[in-house]
């Protein structure tokens, strides 16, 4: 069962009962503390969280116990958290970093360990790594003490970050919204629920749908992706609402809904962020910070860091690395197509609930929908196709997908001429027109084949989009 734990973009995920258990949470959890020792983060203590999920608190409470076993100070969250709270009480209270259980947008029947070290981001690989390296050699026994106990001794002490949090965010915005029309919250069943009603307590134009616990998030997926989000939909269009916003799972992506229904992306979202934003920014900040997108985000985000006369950094897949660039303070805004971002002086780790207020922050101050404001954006840049396929595959057939990555070598595809080829986060191609690209790469988390691509050309996404289903039947064949 050791070779099966694997340390993905996020830590490490598993069905629940299968892998996901509780001897390998605990062979897991003694892995970090051997980590956080060699580090000497061990004397600073940890921050343990869990999310909404079954066994959540329970798997919580087997890591803080043992965390406790070894002397660590543990500090326990009350009730389900965000992760973005986790990385929020990591800097705060200078811990040796935190854990989460949680797999955040998965399947109920998942769950994760996602290790957060002391700087509140996602863990790097190298950390990851030497984690990984330690699980084998780790201990599944079950701790001797009782989490109950270490409680009363006061090594585990449980708290509840939502006041800290809640008021820190609401120093970044002036929160003075005076909203004619209906706001709609989808909580997805998730971490988020209590979060945003303390924020929006003292507003009477918020209404909140799927807001209670539910650890089979109502037969939905807990991703804010436009299938998952049917009702939130419905809702904006039934009750006039300018806006509708979701969260996933754990809190860390959003998902948005203009006033006439349709889904805006999260490249998209993170486009109307950056292009709005980042003058207010330049004059407040005053350094010369960039943009910083992943290697699968819409090159929109080039054309706005030109046009503000910034830094565009690309990174691979993965918010680890849009973190590092926060962290050390070299971009305003940092994001990713699958629905992360986070800014300048808040938190190196990506959050759904910061980037609901960004958006709604912006519609509220240009009185417009953020379909009207992505429109107005294409105006001026172009419009740009950009579309995401995702295959699950078996085991078995992961050996064609690294081999095609590996050895592509073509001078066209899709009867598009090939320009450059770059294997920095699986296989990029750019096409000559210099502005069309596709990228293959496999899930760090789930065996998924995920196949990105975008052009300007309407024509040329099109060709992509209709030949790229038979590209990848084939390579999965090999």
């Amino acid at each position: 069962m050791d070779k099966e734990i694997k340390f993905g973009t996020s830590g490490w995920r598993g069905i629940i009962a299968e892998d996901f258990t509780f001897p390998n949470v605990r062979k897991v959890t003694r892995a970090i503390i051997k980590f956080m020792k060699e580090k000497g983060y061990h004397k600073n203590g940890i921050v343990v969280g869990y999310d909404t999920r079954f066994l959540s608190k329970e798997f919580a409470m087997t890591v803080s116990t043992i965390f406790a076993e070894d002397n660590i100070k543990v500090f326990f969250t009350e009730h389900p958290t965000p992760t973005p709270v986790i990385s929020f009480e990591i800097i705060k209270k200078s811990t040796g970093g935190g854990v989460n259980i949680t797999a955040s947008h998965n399947p109920f029947y998942y769950s994760g360990i996602k290790y957060s070290p002391p700087w509140g981001g996602p863990a790097e690989p190298e950390v990851t790594k030497m984690i990984e390296g330690f699980i084998p050699h780790s201990s599944s026994m079950k701790p001797k003490g009782e989490f109950d106990d270490y409680v009363k001794s006061g090594i585990i002490e449980v708290f509840d970050p939502l006041k800290e949090y809640t008021s820190s965010i609401k120093k970044l915005f002036p929160f003075d919204f005076n909203f004619k029309k209906p706001v709609i919250f989808d909580l997805l069943f998730g971490t988020g629920t209590r979060y945003v009603k303390e924020l929006f307590k003292d507003f009477t134009n918020i209404k909140l749908i799927h807001d209670s616990i539910d650890p089979f998030f109502g037969g939905l997926e807990p991703v804010p992706y436009k299938h998952e989000l049917r009702e939130l939909k419905e809702h904006v269009k039934k009750e006039g609402a300018i806006i509708g916003l979701a969260l996933d799972g754990d809190s860390d992506r959003f998902g948005v809904i203009s006033s006439d229904g349709s889904f805006i992306t999260p490249n998209e979202v993170i486009s109307i962020i950056s292009y709005f934003l980042i003058p207010q920014w330049k004059k407040s900040v005053k350094k010369n910070l960039g943009i910083g997108r992943t290697i699968s985000t819409t090159r929109l985000l080039d054309e706005i860091a030109s046009y503000f006369d910034i830094p565009l950094y690309e990174t691979p897949v993965g918010f680890k690395y849009i973190g590092m660039l926060i962290r050390d303070e070299k971009i305003f805004i940092g994001g990713e197509e699958s629905g992360g971002l986070s800014i300048h002086g808040w938190l190196p780790e990506k959050d759904g609930i910061l980037a609901n207020l960004l958006v709604l922050g912006i519609v509220e101050d240009k009185k417009s929908p953020p379909k009207e404001l992505i429109e107005e954006i294409y105006k001026k840049f172009g419009k740009f196709y950009t579309h995401r396929i995702d295959i699950r595959f078996k085991e078995e057939e992961a050996e064609g997908v690294v081999e095609f990555i590996r050895s592509f070598d073509r001078d066209s595809l899709f009867g598009l001429k090939v320009k450059e080829i770059n294997r920095k986060d699986g296989l990029l191609i750019k096409f000559e027109d210099g502005v069309s690209w596709v990228l293959l790469r496999k899930s760090g988390t789930e065996n998924v084949i995920r196949f990105y691509f975008e052009s300007k050309d309407r024509a040329i996404f099109k060709i992509i989009e209709e030949k790229s289903r038979g590209l990848i039947d084939y390579i999965m064949e090999k």
